[in-house]
């Protein structure tokens, strides 16, 4: 009998076991990890832009440790909240507004402290429960498009607690309400757009990451010109600095791309900076890692995306003299719409700054001069 099994076992066919397919997104992070790359120097493309920090820099960051207090309950493990508060988020508003009111700083201070932990609920690999969870992130979303819009309509507190009592949503409320009693009707409303643009393309963003496929660089950046929320932040630029522009402006070929080309400075710029980070953390849903696809190599990428910001430079200078030119005739609009490019810059220069020195990005640096060298 015993033969008999011996003769059965050594006559049955071996199988080696299956592996699991490989992803692309794995092939593309393992063909990513450990390079090499040197992130030339950024800072040099827009030293001649203006760059400054608000003069109440050590008063605002009372303000930011008590938005934090307010916030602490909100956030479901310590590891989170304490890197929320290593992001500097004072630096990062007294050097986006450096001549803001100071009640209008607080208010946009607010406002990205909100949207950087808005953000993480939704989309953080560290963080977010809801990450692979279309059904309850769509739910998040349309929640915070709603309390976002009544806010900015002055419901009650009534009406605005039976859409949400989730305090990650609810912390928009004195934003919402600071924004719609300093502001016209057209400046809430493109406001209230740009939101509704930020939180569509956040769940764009998902549905592609909940798929198999990598999106294309035209796929990937289309849905990032939303989900960084850069126009978001522009559309706080009349209220910050006092100013009205008219409809004809805004409305403006060049104004338009002058928006257009501060969110490919600054969303480019953060993808150079945050790629670290994301490899780190397994993401390769991003413009570098999707462009070494393409140009063949991860260095030759990140070269690639640097000339997108040179080339978006030099665009929003050629903008700023189109529009300043056309409105020559009428030096105190000129003037509001010099001060609005401004604001512009400022973003662009102080986004940089900010990216470096903050431990989000993890590069803890002052300087890119002779480049940033980064091992991935």
């Amino acid at each position: 009998m015993a033969a008999c099994i011996q003769q059965v076992e050594a006559t049955r066919p071996t199988t080696t076991p299956t592996a699991p397919p490989v992803s692309p997104r794995e092939r593309l992070l393992s063909s990513i990890r450990g390079c090499r790359i040197t992130i030339p120097d950024l800072q040099s493309m827009i030293r001649h832009w203006p760059q400054g920090v608000h003069p109440e820099i050590e008063r605002l960051e009372e303000h930011v440790q008590k938005t934090f207090a307010s916030m602490s309950s909100s956030f479901r493990g310590t590891t989170r909240f304490r890197k929320l508060k290593s992001s500097n988020m004072t630096f990062f508003g007294a050097s986006w507004w450096p001549f803001a009111s100071y009640e209008a700083l607080k208010t946009v201070t607010s406002m990205s402290i909100w949207l950087f932990a808005w953000d993480d609920e939704i989309d953080s690999h560290e963080f977010s429960t809801i990450i692979k969870d279309s059904e309850n992130a769509s739910t998040f979303r349309q929640k915070t498009m709603d309390y976002v819009q009544q806010s900015l309509s002055g419901s009650s507190e009534s009406q605005l607690s039976s859409i949400s009592t989730d305090t990650i949503i609810t912390g928009f409320k004195p934003v919402g309400q600071a924004i719609s009693k300093s502001c016209n009707d057209r400046q809430v409303t493109r406001f209230l757009n740009e939101m509704s643009f930020f939180i569509k393309s956040c769940g764009d963003e998902q549905q592609f990451q909940l798929t198999n496929r990598l999106p294309t660089v035209e796929e990937y950046v289309c849905c990032r010109l939303g989900t960084g929320a850069v126009r978001v932040c522009l559309a706080t630029i009349e209220y910050v600095y006092g100013i009205t522009l008219s409809q004809e402006v805004m409305d403006d070929e060049a104004m338009q791309q002058i928006w257009h080309e501060t969110n490919v400075i600054i969303g480019t710029t953060n993808d150079i900076l945050s790629f670290k980070k994301e490899i780190a953390q397994s993401q390769v849903d991003s413009l570098v890692a999707l462009l070494s696809l393409e140009c063949g190599s991860v260095q030759a990428a990140v070269n690639h995306a640097v000339g997108i910001v040179r080339s978006a430079t030099l665009r929003l200078e050629a903008a700023e003299r189109d529009i300043l030119d056309r409105y020559s005739s009428m030096p105190a609009v000129q003037e509001d719409i010099r001060k609005f490019v401004e604001g512009c810059k400022h973003a662009c220069t102080s986004n940089l700054n900010w990216s470096l020195t903050s431990g989000r990005y993890r590069l803890n640096c002052q300087s890119m001069k002779g480049g940033l060298h980064v091992t991935l």
